[in-house]
This record gives structure tokens, C-alpha cells and sequence, in this order.
């Protein structure tokens, strides 16, 4: 992997004026130590915009290629630019100083961080601090690490996947843009949410329709007799979500109930389950 090249030119391309410009090729030039990186990183904040960036096409194939679910419009000017710091770093070293600044970086420089490191080409030496970051209690940090980062799908073990998962739950995030999401979901996880979901219930409070995709493929008798009560008390979405998963079932009794119950069908995928979700309870995710 070296995308070095195009973020580089990708970043020039972004700034507008050229002295700030002639200033970026400068630092990029002279991260001779991790004094040197760490001021620089810290300055991209005062020098570059927020702003969001464009990205010529052979720029955006030449990334897609390495990052296929890279998509620009989740990035500003200075969190690209940031990423091509990290890029210039030399890779053997690389790992001390990007771990340096992720303790002591603030929330914006963190978010950088830990959306830059799917970029590296020694990526699989940060999962430590990586795992380590989604224990954060920052909305905005866990979504840096949990959504549309691929970063967990291709490195993270189940465990520490499941405990992922389950804090974009509790915390109430957007899973349906968790990358891998249905790839990587397992019994165990199953499980796991099948207690939740009925502790939540028990103290009366709602369920993210969400959920219920983690469980189709694993739906069993005991969990249909204990969802089937709430299906016509819950909101569309829920009740599209649980009809979803009845449907993706192997348990004939339940498609036979859901068929007798002759709901008036949504036709979601769970995708738009999310995202009808969480638009129509104003939950919404910045990085």
C-alpha cells in the first residue's frame, strides 16, 4: 500500500492559497523527529481549513484501490492533511509517535488519528492503542474508530469486535455504518443482545430497531416468543426490522405468525432501517 502520492497531491490540490501551500510541502519534508510531527500535526489546525475537500478522479481510483470503502466526503482539508503527515512518517518509527500523540491529543486530533490509521502500510501495528480508543466515552471518538472505518473489520478479533458493537448500542450510535456489520456478527454477539433487548424491555424502555440485524441468522424459538409481544407496539422501523429478520429465519412458525399478522409491508433493508431510525429520532454522527 503507498498512498502517499495522491493524498499528498490531493491535499496541495485542496489548499487555496499558495503560501499556505508552499508551508505544507515544508513540514512534509522535515519530520526529522517526533517534536517535529507533533508541532506540525498541532499546527495543521491553526494554517488549514475545515472545510470539506475534492478529490480528482485518478486521485480517488488510486486510494479506492487499496481503501474501497474510502469515500471523501467523510474527511476535511485538515484531516487529510493530517493523514499525509502521518504518511510521511518514516514506518519503522512511525508507531511511537503516532501513539504519543494519540495520549495526549485532543478530541479533534485524535479523530484524525485514529481515521488516518487504516492508511498505514504497518496498520496492523496499531491495534493495541486502536482497542484501547474504542473504550473511549467520546461520541465523536468512537465514531472516528466504529463508523465507516474499515479499520475494525479487517483487524479487530471477535471479542474486541463484539465490545465495539455493543458500545455503538448502549451509546446509541448508527450501526448500520459500522463496515463489516453483517459479515463479522456472531452467535455469541447474538446472545449477548438477545439478554439486553429483554432487560430493556423488562424496565420499559426501547430497543433500537438496529439490533435485531445482528440477530437475523440467529433467531431461535425462545427469542420469538419473547419478540413477538412487542411487534405490533413498536415503531415502523421496529417492526420492519423484526419482520426483516423473521424473514431471513429458518423457523417456519414465526414466518407463518408474521404472515397471519398481515402487516403492511415496508420493504427496508436494514441499511434504511438505520438510517430511517436515526433521522427520525435526530441522531446524528460528527467527525
Amino acid at each position: 500500500m503507498n498512498l502517499k502520492e495522491p493524498i499528498t497531491s490531493c491535499c496541495i490540490e485542496n489548499i487555496p492559497d499558495q503560501l499556505t501551500a508552499d508551508w505544507f510541502i515544508g513540514i512534509l519534508s522535515a519530520l526529522g523527529s517526533d517534536k517535529d510531527f507533533f508541532i506540525s500535526f498541532a499546527l495543521v489546525n491553526k494554517k488549514i481549513s475545515r472545510g470539506s475537500i475534492s478529490i480528482a478522479p485518478d486521485h480517488l481510483d488510486a486510494i479506492k484501490s487499496e481503501i474501497p470503502s474510502f469515500n471523501y466526503k467523510e474527511w476535511s482539508i485538515d484531516q487529510f492533511c493530517r493523514l499525509a503527515l502521518m504518511l510521511h512518517l518514516d514506518k519503522v518509527k512511525n508507531y511511537k509517535s503516532i501513539n504519543m500523540l494519540l495520549s495526549t491529543a485532543d478530541t479533534r486530533e485524535q479523530i484524525s488519528l485514529y481515521k488516518s490509521i487504516p492508511f498505514l502500510e504497518n496498520a496492523q501495528d496499531f491495534l493495541e492503542p486502536v482497542i484501547n480508543g474504542i473504550r473511549t466515552n467520546i461520541t465523536d471518538t468512537y465514531d472516528s474508530i466504529a463508523l465507516n472505518n474499515p479499520y475494525p473489520e479487517i483487524f479487530f478479533g471477535e471479542s474486541a469486535w463484539n465490545q465495539m458493537v455493543l458500545k455503538g448500542i448502549f451509546m446509541e450510535r448508527p450501526i448500520y455504518q459500522i463496515i463489516g456489520l453483517d459479515k463479522r456478527k456472531n452467535i455469541k454477539l447474538a446472545h449477548i443482545l438477545h439478554d439486553y433487548a429483554k432487560e430493556r424491555w423488562s424496565a420499559s424502555r426501547r430497543v433500537t430497531p438496529e439490533l435485531w440485524r445482528l440477530l437475523s441468522g440467529y433467531l431461535t424459538e425462545a427469542l420469538f416468543e419473547d419478540i413477538k409481544e412487542m411487534l405490533e407496539k413498536d415503531s415502523d422501523e421496529s417492526i420492519a426490522a423484526f419482520s426483516l429478520m423473521i424473514m431471513e429465519s429458518d423457523i417456519s412458525t414465526a414466518k407463518e405468525w408474521l404472515r397471519n399478522l398481515k402487516l403492511t409491508s415496508v420493504n427496508w433493508s436494514w441499511d434504511q432501517i438505520g438510517y430511517q431510525f436515526w433521522t427520525s429520532n435526530k441522531l446524528t454522527t460528527s467527525n
